[in-house]
């Protein structure tokens, strides 16, 4: 029975790493990061027995739980370096930028994701960054395509909202996550 599990464990890993990984590219800058973050969530799935699901809720798991992975991994990495800067930004920073301000896209984009509900931005990252269709994220949540247009919906109406407060800032910022990503072609 174990060696059974540990074959089917091994298949799936093999089958699925290469697509996790470039989920976590969507995330993260650097190819090792993402390998890290694959590999510790595959650790972890087999140490909580999250294993003997089914494939369909197998892969989905896989998809939402590299996303929440990458979030975390990017929020301890921004905390760390904020820590070791926070002096220097203090005083390079304090009279030349508004404090509601992000520093940066990525926490920019961290910023737009935490105004959403749970399930919307959950959808929405679903949509945008891992490139799923809605027919595919209607699936994986067990909701109807229509519901997960209506979180488009408001997660569209969310960022506009925001980016007629911060027009500029959030203009500069989704352009370059866009073209980043590759999700927006300027030729």
């Amino acid at each position: 029975m174990k060696t059974d599990r540990k074959k089917i464990f091994q298949q799936r890993f093999n089958r699925y790493y290469p697509m996790l990984c470039r989920i976590a590219a969507g995330y993260l800058p650097s190819g090792d990061d993402c390998e890290d973050v694959v590999q510790e969530l595959f650790i972890s799935v087999w140490n909580h027995g999250k294993d003997n699901l089914e494939e369909d809720a197998f892969v989905a798991y896989l998809k939402t739980a590299t996303r929440n992975n990458c979030i975390s991994f990017l929020r301890r990495r921004q905390h760390i370096d904020t820590i070791s800067t926070d002096e220097e930004s203090t005083l390079q920073l304090s009279d030349t930028t508004d404090t509601d301000s992000p520093r940066d896209y990525g926490s920019l984009l961290d910023t737009l994701l935490r105004q959403m509900p749970p399930k919307c931005r959950e959808v929405f990252m679903m949509s945008k960054i891992q490139k799923m269709k809605y027919r595919e994220i209607a699936a994986a949540l067990d909701i109807s395509e229509k519901t997960v247009e209506n979180h488009i919906g408001k997660a569209i109406r969310i960022i506009r909202t925001y980016a007629t407060q911060h027009p500029t800032l959030l203009l500069l910022a989704i352009c370059s996550e866009l073209i980043r990503l590759g999700l927006w072609n300027i030729h």
